[in-house]
């Protein structure tokens, strides 16, 4: 008779669990469907990327300056905009502000692993070279950096 009760205890308590597994499962796919009826997804709606590493380099072929702009890593399907600007000046500037955009370059979606390369010939001119980059990823905000003022002699050598 004991042994009839302890199995007609462990049928209760296992069908109370599953009530109350079943009941967690209707709460929490109710509330994931008021979160989707609130957010309008859009039917062609992508995941948008998490984050991106883009490295800039400034450098001298001999006849000319070219700044460079790699995008080493990006995680996500993601679209990332980029800028790769040079700049130049007599005497040496702080700021690039204060020099002169000699080229720039855009490119609408810079996929992982590839460069954004802008030049300029150096035409037998000592200069203060710099390089800036400006990308975003997706509709995040623009994210500038920028290369320290390099001296390039009239040989294209870094003075």
């Amino acid at each position: 008779m004991e042994n009839k009760k302890y199995n007609l205890t462990k049928i209760l308590l296992c069908l109370l669990l599953i009530v109350v597994l079943t009941g967690c499962v209707a709460l929490s796919s109710m509330g994931a469907t008021a979160n989707a009826a609130t957010v309008n997804p859009s039917p062609d709606a992508e995941p948008l990327g998490l984050m991106t590493k883009i490295s800039l380099k400034l450098g001298t072929t001999g006849a000319e300056v070219w700044a460079d702009a790699h995008n080493d890593f990006t995680l996500g399907k993601s679209t990332v905009q980029v800028y790769v600007f040079l700049y130049s000046s007599p005497t040496y500037k702080e700021s690039y502000t204060e020099m002169t955009l000699e080229n720039q370059k855009f490119v609408s979606d810079l996929d992982i692993y590839q460069s954004v390369r802008t030049s300029m010939p150096i035409n037998g001119v000592q200069k203060f070279w710099k390089a800036r980059v400006k990308y975003k990823l997706d509709s995040n905000d623009w994210v500038a950096k920028e290369t320290e003022a390099l001296l390039i002699d009239v040989d294209g050598n870094l003075v």
